[in-house]
């Protein structure tokens, strides 16, 4: 009876032990993406969403980040009014040609071509876009002091760089997933 009740201890024992190494392999290779918490956040909430502040205007983030007097807001109000138009224009292009992305991905069989011509079209307006901000920040910087122009140059650098590596969170540290082998 002592060699029976070994044997079924030493298989529960397997059992166990199969069923934690199952497990591990599972969250290590298996897993889905948002279980591993893996996936990015949701976006932000819409604007008028209650409870929810608006988002603020390009005036006053520029305003809070560079420091500026009312001369100054007034002169970057004038310069973002100027060219508020031709910016919703731009936006409103990329948004469409995004859609029509969309719509031709869905179809049975894409045309790649035309869904690569769109892509081109997108990318060109939102060059577009970046070069018409870049021309607005060359023709505010005579109002800015030597301070706030090198802050906004070095603000417009990091937002048009994005995240670096180096700022990143690497695998490993606290909140962050262990790598895969």
């Amino acid at each position: 009876m002592t060699a029976r009740l070994l044997q079924v201890l030493l298989v529960l024992s397997l059992l166990l032990n199969g069923f934690a190494i199952g497990g591990f392999v599972f969250r290590s290779w298996i897993a889905p993406p948002i279980a591993a918490g893996l996936l990015p956040p949701p976006p932000p909430p819409p604007p008028g969403t209650p409870g929810v502040p608006p988002r603020p205007s390009q005036l006053d983030i520029m305003t809070r980040e560079l420091s500026l007097d009312t001369d100054q807001r007034e002169a970057l109000r004038s310069l973002i009014e100027q060219n508020a138009a031709q910016r919703r224009q731009r936006l409103a292009e990329i948004h469409k040609d995004r859609e029509l992305v969309a719509v031709e991905m869905r179809q049975p069989q894409p045309d790649f071509a035309k869904v690569e011509a769109l892509i081109d079209r997108v990318s060109t307006l939102r060059g577009e876009l970046i070069k018409e901000n870049l021309r607005n920040l060359e023709a505010f910087e005579p109002k800015l002091r030597p301070d706030q122009r090198e802050r906004m140059y070095g603000t417009f650098a990091d937002r048009f760089v994005g995240p670096t590596p180096a700022a990143a969170p690497r695998p490993g540290q606290p909140g962050q997933p262990a790598p895969r082998p």
